[in-house]
């Protein structure tokens, strides 16, 4: 079940972003980001058995125009991902009306890549070492996107 994040949820969602498997991946949260994300409401929180199990952070660029700038689930082998990421897509594309959702993926996180493109994120490009890792290292990202005519109908 997905519903947005209350302040409850900061702790879970903190330690969940900064396991050192994710930060390898996405970028740590800034200072007050999760505070900031709760309040606007653009933390979800993806739920089973009543228990917070992973959580996306929604950023608006432009007039329907979105971004999914942090994904992480607690059991990626649970297939809890696909299933978190449909909920999120319902909500982006049939309740905040967004006409296109992109976000990007480092090159080597073949998992997430795999995953996006099942949903239907058309690879648009790739950013050449768009970003240095904790460790100090470059990595490539790819960028996608998905439009609202190629999500299913599900409203």
């Amino acid at each position: 079940m997905l519903r947005k994040a209350t302040a409850r949820d900061a702790a879970f969602v903190r330690a969940l972003w900064t396991t050192p498997d994710n930060t390898r991946f996405i970028v740590a949260p800034e200072a007050d980001e999760i505070e900031a994300k709760t309040a606007t409401g653009d933390l979800l929180i993806w739920t089973t058995a009543g228990q917070p199990a992973g959580f996306a952070t929604l950023t608006q660029w432009f007039p329907r125009v979105w971004t999914i700038p942090a994904v992480a689930v607690h059991d990626r082998r649970a297939g809890t991902g696909l299933a978190m990421m449909q909920a999120v897509l319902d909500e982006m594309f049939h309740v905040r009306d967004a006409h296109r959702v992109g976000l990007d993926v480092t090159a080597d996180n073949s998992g997430a890549l795999s995953l996006f493109r099942r949903l239907g994120f058309v690879t648009e490009g790739v950013w050449r070492e768009c970003w240095c890792r904790p460790d100090g290292g470059w990595v490539d990202c790819v960028f996608l996107a998905l439009l609202k005519h190629e999500w299913r109908a599900t409203a």
